[in-house]
């Protein structure tokens, strides 16, 4: 199951999912959810809006920072496929 996670195309397509994911997040879901942190105006209900703005702002910074790292490894892993065939076929 591992080794299935692990070919290029699925990595990358992985780490650029998370990156638009972590985009859509950032400018359109998180100022929206503190906006209505701040029009709620009940202080339990504001507080509970505000802390899950924060859980959304966490799992966005997560995307943001695993998104590239998965892009890069699926290329690094594409060269180093690519480099070893055409070692092999000479």
């Amino acid at each position: 199951m591992i080794d299935q996670l692990l070919h290029p195309k699925i990595a990358f397509w992985t780490g650029l999912g998370l990156l638009i994911v972590g985009f859509v997040l950032g400018n359109f879901v998180i100022p929206n959810l503190y906006w209505a942190a701040q029009s709620i105006g009940f202080p339990l209900a504001s507080q509970f809006a505000s802390g899950l703005a924060s859980g959304v702002e966490f799992l966005t910074q997560i995307a943001r920072l695993v998104g590239p790292v998965l892009i890069v490894g699926a290329l690094v892993m594409l060269k180093i496929e690519r480099t070893s065939a055409g070692t092999r076929s000479s």
